[in-house]
C-alpha cells in the first residue's frame, strides 16, 4: 500500500505535491493568524505579564553573566596577590607584571596596601587612588562606579594574607556616556544592548537611590548585585496590544511571502523536466528569463532578504544605488538581483555554445557580417555597463576600498567585493554568449585563426565607433581595448583553442577580476579627483553663516538638555567632563573645528571647560543670548584683520536666579583643515573634508586679490608656481578649473576655485599627490587577493561537486615544486622586510620622542639653573609654552605635571604613572623606556626616561599622542610598497613556474598519453617533436618501440596463425582418416561384389551406400568445427557508458594538434557492447580522421527514441567518390601503411551488437560517420 502511494509521487509529481502543500499551509498560516491575534487580544492581561516577566528575567540574566565575569577575574587576582606576596618576595614586582597580563585588558585593577596606598595597578583606572575611603560599597558587593563620561560595574574586596588585609578594587565599563564619532570608540553600552537584542528601548538609572518610573506607560525593576542589593533601576516601555498585534501580522506576513516564493520555486523545478524537452534554445532561455525576472519581483515585492536579514549586508548607508527602481538598494539587495543575472548569464553561454557546436544547425554566411556589427554594438553596451556599475560600487557607497593601507576590509568591503566580482562575471559569460552567436553564423568547425581575426578587427571597430559616438562612455579608450584584448584572448582561449571544461568558468572568473580591480581603481581615481573639487567648495561654503548655525545648534541643545541645570548646584560637579560630553554631542566636533565649551559661575568665574585649537578671551559676556535668541557674535584678531572666532553665551537662570553662564567657540581656517589641532583619539570620521581622502594628504592655497595668505600642508609654493596658478584658465561658466603642478618632482593634480567676497578676488588651490605605480599596485592586490579567495572557493566547490579524487599530475608536481622553491623565499624575505621596516619605525619613533625629551630637560634644566625660585610645575608650563612640546612629570608614580592635564580631569586618562614603564624603569632599572598606551581602542606610544633636576629625580614622559611624529616614511606606506612589489614578483614567479612547468612536462605528458593509447591496442601512436638530448632519444625509442610491437605483432599473430594450421591440420588428418577407411573398405567390397556379379550386390549397394553417407556427415561435421575455429573471437558483452568510453577514448589524442570536441546534452548513453572493441573502434575511426589531416572533429551524441546516434565529423581531405562504396571492404585502404581491416571490423563489430555504421557525406570539405546503437534493454 505504502509503494503504491510512493510511486504516485515519483518524478516531477513530487514536486507539484509540495507546492500543493505549499498553498495548504498558506491558507493554514492565514486561518492560524487569525486565531493567534484574537487569541491575543482576549488573553492580552495575562499575556503582557508574561511578556514583562521574561524580558525582566532576560535582562537579569544577562546582567548576571557580567557580575560572574566579573567575580571570576577577582579570584584570579586574589590567587596572583597570594603567590606574588609570598614570604620570600620583598616587593611588587610579580604582582605588578601579573596583573598587566593582557587577559585583564578591559578592566581597571587596583591593589592597595592596608594602609589605603596604591601598591599595585594596570593601564585602566577607574576607582581614584585617593578616594578608596570612604568605601562606596560594603566590601564585597558589586556596585556601580559612574562618573560623568563613563560607568563601571566594580567591585572592592580584601584579600587576607600574612595577618594583612589588602584591598583590591576591579572593574569593568559597562556604559559609556560620550560616543566620539570614529573608529576608535568602543561605544560600550549596555542598555545599547538591550535595544539590540531584544529590540526594547530600555533606560538604566545606574545608582542604589533610583527610584522606579512612575510612567504608567512603562515598567520598571530592580538591577540587584551579588549580594541581593540594589544598584539600579531598568526602566523600559510595557508592550501594547496595538504593537504585539501588528508585530504578530509582520511574522505571518514574512512566512507567507517565503511559502509564496517557495511554492513559485517548486512548480519551477516541476517543470524542469518539461523544459529540459524543449529543443530551442532560444525559447528555453526566453522562459528561464521570465520566470527569473517573476521571481526577482516578488522577492523585492516581499522585501526579501532584508526583512529577515539585520546588520551591514541590509544596511543602504554601505551601499545603495538608485539603479533598477531600487533592486539594488543595499548590499544584499544587489547581491540578490545579481545571482539572478548570473543564472541566466551562464545559461545563455551554455545555450550557445551548444548552438555554435551543434553539427545540425543552419549556417547563414551571408549574415555573418550584419550580426558581428550589430552584436558588436552590444558588447560594447554591456561593457559600459560594467563600467556603469563599477562606478556605482564607487560612487554610490560609503565604503573607502583604498583609503587606508590596510590589507583586510571589513565585512561590507568584502560582501561588495563579491558583488563587483559576480557581476563582472555574469557581464563576461554575456559577452562570450554573444560572441558564441557571431560565429555561429559561419561553421564552427572551418573556424581559423583568420576568422577569428577578422572578427577580432569587426569589434575594436564598431566598439570604438560606438564609444566616439557615446556621450558618456565611462571609461578610456584605453581601458576598452585592455578590455576587449582580455575578453577576446579568454574566448580563443576556452572555445576556440581548447575543449569544453567546467574550470574555464574559473578562468573567466579570473579574467573578471583583473577587469572589475581595473576599473574600480579608475573610477576610485576619479572619485579622489572630484573630492578635491567637494573639498574647495566646503573651504568656500564653511562662511559666518555655517559657523553660527553651528553654534545656534550647540547651545540650544544645551538649553534643552534637562541634566543641564541640576548639574550647576551639584556641589563635586566636573565642569571640565560635562563640557567635553556637551562638546562630543556637538557638529563643531562631528566637523572636527576648532571649537570648545566653557561653563561660568553666576560671577562669571571659569568653572570648568574643554577648549581645542582655541583661546578665547574675556570679553564674550558683551553679548550674551537671552530668550530664545542666540547672539553668536565674531571676534576680530586686530593684527590680521581677520575674524579669530565666532562665540555664543546663554544664561542659565533657575526661577529667575541666575546659576551661571555657559559659552561655546567654534574656528575655521585652512591651517585647521584635518583636526590638525585635534588628538588623533578625537577626530570625527564623519567630517566633509574626511570622506574620500586622507585630508592630511592635501596641499591647499589660498590666494586673496593674487596674494598668498593661507597655505595647508608642507609645501610653499615657488614664484613659478605661484605664476601658473594666477594665469591658469578658469571656466567663465563655474570659475574653476583643472592643473598639473609639480612639487619638488612630483606631480599633483590640483583644482581651482574662483571666488569673490567684500569686493576680493580669492583663489582655492586644493591639490593632491598623482597615486605612484606601487601605490596602484597595491591598490591591485589588495583587491586581487579577496577575489582570489572567492575563486579558490569556486574550485573548491566545482571539485565537491563533480566528486573527483585530484590526483597530481607530473606537471603540477613541477609546477608545485617550482612555486615552493621560489615563492617561500620572496615570502620570508617579505616577512623580514616588513618586520626590519617596523623595527625601524619603532626606533625611528623612539628616537624622535627621545629627541623632544632631550630638548624638555634642557629646557627645564636651563630654567631651574637660571630661576633659583622657580618652581618645577612653572618651569613645566614654560617649556610646553616655549617648545610646544606635550609632556607629562613624576614623581616616583604619581603625575606633578601634565600639558594635557585636560584629559585627566576629564576621566579620559589617569595621572598614575604607567605601570610597565614603573616596573621596567624601578624594578628593572632602566634608564628609558617606551611602551604602548590605549585611549578607548587608539594605541600610541609613550616614552619614559630618568630625569636629573635639582638634587630630584624624576620621570619625564612624551607620546605620540599629543606629539604628532612625522616620520620619513611611515610603516603602512613601507609596508605598502613591499606589499605591491613582492606580490608582483609573485605573479611573475607563477608565471613563468608555469611557462617551464609546461615545457619541462609536455614531452612525459604526451609520452603518458601515447602509452596508455598502446596499453589500449592502439599502435598507430606516433610521437612527433622537436625535443633534443635525453627527451629526444626517448620519444625516438618509444616511436621505434610501437613499430617494432606493431611488426611484432604482425609476426606473431602470422606464427600463431601457422602454429595453429599445423596443429589443426593433424588433427584434421587423424580425425578425417577415421571416417575415410571405412569408407575405403565399403567401396573396396562394392567394387569386389560387382566384378563377381554377385547375386546380393543390390543389398551390399545399400548398405555401403548408408555407411559412405553416414561417413560423409561426419566430415561434413569435421569442416563445420573447422569452419568455426576460423572465425573471429567471441564477443565479451557487457552493460557499457558508450559516453564513458568514447570520453576516455578522446582523452588519448589531447596532445594531438587536431581539436577533438564532444557535443551532448546525455549525462550518460547505457548500451551492451564489447568494450575493449568498441575502444578500438573509435580509435581506428579518429586515428584515420587525423591522418586525413583533420584539423577539427566534432563527436555528437543525440537519443532518438530508443537508440543513440554517434555522428563523427572532420574536416579532412575526405574520401573520393568512387571509393565511397568499398570503404566497409576487407583489405580495402587508402593508405600507404594499412591492412584495410579497420572499417570492415568497425563494420561487423556494429553488426554483431544490432548496430549501423554509414558514411553519411565525405567531400573534400571532410567526412561525416554516422553509429546507430540500440539502447539497452531496448531490443
Amino acid at each position: 500500500m505504502l509503494k503504491k502511494i510512493a510511486e504516485k509521487f515519483k518524478g516531477d509529481r513530487k514536486y507539484f505535491s509540495i507546492v500543493f502543500f505549499i498553498l495548504m499551509m498558506l491558507i493554514v498560516s492565514g486561518i492560524v493568524t487569525e486565531y493567534y491575534i484574537n487569541k491575543t487580544k482576549d488573553n492580552w492581561s495575562d499575556l503582557v505579564v508574561e511578556k514583562i516577566s521574561a524580558l525582566e528575567s532576560s535582562i537579569k540574566k544577562d546582567f548576571n553573566i557580567k557580575q560572574n565575569n566579573l567575580l571570576r577575574k577577582l579570584d584570579v587576582v586574589k590567587k596572583d596577590l597570594r603567590a606574588s606576596l609570598e614570604p620570600e618576595n620583598e616587593t611588587y614586582k610579580e604582582l605588578l607584571r601579573s596583573i598587566n597580563n593582557r587577559s585583564f585588558e578591559d578592566f581597571s585593577i587596583e591593589i592597595f596596601a592596608p594602609n589605603g596606598k596604591l601598591i599595585a595597578w594596570n593601564n585602566r583606572i577607574a576607582l581614584n587612588p585617593d578616594a578608596l575611603f570612604p568605601l562606596s560599597f560594603p566590601l564585597g558587593e558589586i556596585y556601580f562606579l559612574s562618573n560623568d563620561i563613563l560607568t563601571n560595574l566594580a567591585i572592592i574586596d580584601t584579600a587576607h594574607i600574612q595577618s594583612d588585609d589588602f584591598f583590591i578594587a576591579i572593574s569593568t565599563p559597562i556604559e559609556e556616556q560620550v560616543k566620539i564619532n570614529n573608529q576608535f570608540s568602543k561605544n560600550i553600552s549596555f542598555t545599547q544592548d538591550i535595544l539590540n537584542k531584544y529590540e526594547v528601548d530600555a533606560e538604566i538609572d545606574y545608582s542604589a537611590y533610583s527610584e522606579k518610573s512612575k510612567d504608567g506607560r512603562k515598567y520598571s525593576f530592580e538591577l540587584l548585585n551579588n549580594n541581593g542589593n540594589k544598584i539600579g533601576i531598568v526602566s523600559f516601555v510595557k508592550p501594547s496590544l496595538n504593537n504585539t498585534i501588528n508585530v504578530i501580522k509582520e511574522d505571518s506576513t514574512k512566512i507567507q511571502s517565503l511559502l509564496v516564493l517557495f511554492a513559485l520555486l517548486f512548480v519551477g523545478l516541476g517543470l524542469m523536466s518539461d523544459f529540459k524537452k524543449i529543443r530551442s534554445y532560444l525559447f528555453k532561455f526566453i522562459l528561464l528569463v521570465i520566470y527569473s525576472v517573476i521571481l526577482r519581483a516578488l522577492i523585492f515585492i516581499f522585501d526579501f532578504p532584508s526583512n529577515f536579514i539585520s546588520g551591514p549586508l541590509s544596511n543602504p548607508v554601505y551601499f545603495s544605488s538608485p539603479f533598477a527602481w531600487g533592486f539594488v538598494k543595499s548590499p544584499i539587495e544587489f547581491f540578490t538581483t545579481i545571482f539572478f543575472v548570473l543564472i541566466l548569464s551562464v545559461q545563455f553561454f551554455r545555450y550557445t555554445r551548444s548552438y555554435l557546436l551543434n553539427s545540425e544547425r543552419k549556417v547563414h554566411r551571408k549574415y555573418f557580417i550584419v550580426a558581428a556589427i550589430g552584436l558588436s554594438v552590444i558588447i560594447f553596451l554591456i561593457i559600459r555597463g560594467i563600467s556603469a556599475t563599477i562606478r556605482s560600487i564607487v560612487f554610490d557607497s560609503t565604503i573607502r576600498y583604498f583609503k587606508e593601507p590596510n590589507l583586510i576590509p571589513d565585512f561590507p568591503s568584502i560582501a561588495m567585493n563579491l558583488n563587483m566580482l559576480l557581476f563582472t562575471f555574469a557581464a563576461a559569460l554575456l559577452i562570450l554568449g554573444l560572441l558564441n552567436i557571431i560565429l555561429s553564423f559561419i561553421n564552427s568547425s572551418k573556424v581559423t585563426i583568420k576568422h577569428y581575426l577578422f572578427l577580432v578587427a569587426i569589434i575594436y571597430l564598431i566598439s570604438f565607433i560606438s564609444y566616439f559616438v557615446s556621450n558618456d562612455p565611462l571609461i578610456t579608450p584605453l581601458m576598452l581595448f585592455l578590455i576587449l584584448l582580455f575578453l577576446l584572448l579568454l574566448y580563443y582561449q576556452i572555445i576556440i583553442r581548447e575543449q569544453n571544461s567546467v574550470y574555464h568558468y574559473l578562468i573567466v572568473l579570473l579574467v573578471s577580476s583583473v577587469i572589475s580591480i581595473s576599473l574600480l581603481i579608475l573610477f576610485n581615481t576619479k572619485l579622489e579627483k572630484e573630492s578635491l573639487k567637494t573639498t574647495s567648495w566646503e573651504i568656500n561654503r564653511t562662511d559666518s553663516n555655517l559657523l553660527s548655525f553651528m553654534l545656534d545648534e550647540t547651545i540650544r541643545n544645551i538649553k534643552n538638555d534637562k541634566n543641564i541645570l541640576s548639574q550647576f548646584g551639584e556641589r563635586f560637579a566636573n565642569y571640565n567632563a560635562i563640557a567635553f560630553k556637551l562638546w562630543a554631542q556637538s557638529p563643531m566636533q562631528r566637523e572636527s573645528l576648532n571649537s570648545g565649551i566653557q561653563f561660568y559661575n553666576s560671577k562669571r568665574q571659569i568653572l570648568g571647560e574643554y577648549l581645542i585649537g582655541i583661546q578665547p578671551d574675556n570679553s564674550i559676556f558683551n553679548n550674551i543670548s537671552k530668550d530664545d535668541e542666540i547672539i553668536v557674535v565674531p571676534v576680530f584678531d586686530k593684527q590680521k584683520d581677520v575674524i579669530d572666532y565666532y562665540y555664543a553665551v546663554i544664561e542659565i537662570k533657575e526661577r529667575g536666579i541666575l546659576r551661571g553662564y555657559i559659552a561655546a567657540f567654534v574656528d575655521f581656517n585652512i591651517k585647521s583643515i584635518g583636526a590638525i589641532n585635534y588628538p588623533t583619539f578625537l577626530e570625527s570620521n564623519l567630517s566633509v573634508f574626511n570622506k574620500v581622502v586622507d585630508v592630511k594628504q592635501l596641499k591647499i592655497f589660498q590666494f586673496k586679490d593674487g596674494i598668498l595668505n593661507n597655505v595647508y600642508g608642507d609645501i610653499y609654493p615657488s614664484r613659478d608656481q605661484v605664476k601658473q596658478i594666477l594665469n591658469a584658465e578658469v571656466d567663465s561658466v563655474f570659475n574653476d578649473s583643472w592643473l598639473k603642478i609639480n612639487f619638488n618632482s612630483e606631480k599633483y593634480e590640483a583644482y581651482l576655485l574662483k571666488s569673490e567676497e567684500d569686493d576680493s578676488e580669492f583663489l582655492t588651490v586644493v591639490a593632491i599627490q598623482e597615486s605612484a605605480f606601487s601605490w596602484d599596485l597595491f591598490k591591485f592586490f589588495k583587491i586581487f587577493i579577496i577575489h582570489s579567495l572567492f575563486i579558490i572557493i569556486a574550485f573548491l566547490l566545482i571539485v565537491i561537486l563533480r566528486v573527483r579524487r585530484i590526483n597530481l599530475t607530473f606537471k603540477a608536481k613541477l609546477l608545485l615544486s617550482f612555486l615552493i622553491i621560489s615563492i617561500i623565499p620572496v615570502v620570508v624575505l617579505a616577512i623580514y622586510n616588513t618586520n626590519l621596516v617596523t623595527e625601524r619605525g619603532k626606533e625611528e619613533i623612539l628616537n624622535e620622542l627621545s629627541q623632544r625629551a632631550d630638548y624638555v630637560e634642557k629646557n627645564l634644566g636651563a630654567q631651574l639653573n637660571k630661576f633659583n625660585n622657580r618652581d618645577i610645575i612653572t618651569a613645566s608650563q614654560n617649556a610646553f609654552n616655549e617648545l610646544g612640546i606635550s609632556f607629562a612629570l613624576y614623581t616616583s608614580t604619581d603625575q606633578i605635571y601634565n600639558s594635557n592635564d585636560i584629559y585627566n580631569k576629564i576621566g579620559l586618562m589617569h595621572s598614575k604613572l604607567n605601570p610597565k614603564a614603573y616596573y621596567f624603569l624601578n624594578y628593572l632599572k632602566y634608564q628609558e623606556f617606551i611602551t604602548s598606551e590605549k585611549v578607548n581602542n587608539y594605541k600610541f606610544d609613550s616614552y619614559f626616561r630618568f630625569i636629573h633636576l635639582k638634587d630630584k629625580d624624576y620621570i619625564l614622559s612624551v607620546n605620540d599622542a599629543f606629539n604628532k611624529i612625522r616620520v620619513t616614511i611611515s610603516t603602512n606606506e613601507i609596508n605598502v610598497v613591499i606589499f605591491g612589489i613582492y606580490s608582483f614578483a609573485v605573479i611573475i614567479i607563477i608565471i613563468i613556474s608555469t611557462i617551464f612547468a609546461n615545457q619541462i612536462s609536455q614531452p612525459i605528458q604526451r609520452l603518458t598519453k601515447a602509452t596508455d593509447a598502446v596499453s589500449k591496442g592502439d599502435l598507430n601512436v606516433t610521437i612527433e617533436h622537436n625535443e633534443r638530448g635525453e627527451l629526444k632519444d626517448l620519444l625516438d625509442g618509444f616511436n621505434q618501440m610501437t613499430s617494432e610491437l606493431k611488426k611484432n605483432q604482425a609476426e606473431i599473430a602470422e606464427m600463431e596463425r601457422e602454429a595453429a594450421w599445423k596443429e589443426m591440420a593433424k588433427q584434421v588428418a587423424h580425425e578425417i582418416k577415421n571416417p575415410l577407411t571405412p569408407m575405403k573398405l565399403a567401396l573396396q567390397q562394392l567394387i569386389i561384389s560387382y566384378k563377381d556379379k554377385s547375386k546380393d550386390f543390390d543389398k551390399l549397394f545399400e548398405k555401403v551406400s548408408t555407411t559412405v553417407l553416414n561417413q560423409i556427415e561426419n566430415l561434413n561435421h569435421i569442416a563445420s568445427e573447422f569452419s568455426h575455429f576460423a572465425k573471429m573471437p567471441s564477443l565479451k558483452i557487457e552493460e557499457i557508458d558508450l559516453l564513458s568510453v568514447l570520453n576516455d577514448t578522446v582523452n588519448m589524442f589531447v596532445h594531438e594538434k587536431t581539436k577533438i570536441t564532444i557535443n551532448t546534452d546525455l549525462k550518460s548513453a547505457i548500451i551492451d557492447a564489447d568494450v575493449g572493441q568498441l575502444r578500438r573502434m573509435f580509435i581506428n575511426l579518429i586515428r584515420n580522421s587525423i591522418q586525413a589531416e583533420a584539423a577539427i572533429i566534432l563527436l555528437e551524441v543525440l537519443q532518438r527514441e530508443n537508440k543513440y546516434f554517434l555522428t563523427i565529423k572532420d574536416n579532412g581531405k575526405g574520401i573520393p567518390e568512387l571509393q565511397k562504396e568499398k570503404i566497409f571492404e576487407e583489405n580495402f585502404t587508402t593508405k600507404k601503411h594499412g591492412m584495410g581491416l579497420g572499417l570492415s571490423l568497425a563494420k561487423r563489430f556494429m553488426s554483431n551488437i544490432n548496430g549501423e555504421i554509414n558514411l553519411k557525406e565525405s567531400s573534400t570539405e571532410g567526412s561525416t560517420f554516422e553509429l546507430i546503437f540500440p539502447i539497452k534493454n531496448s531490443l
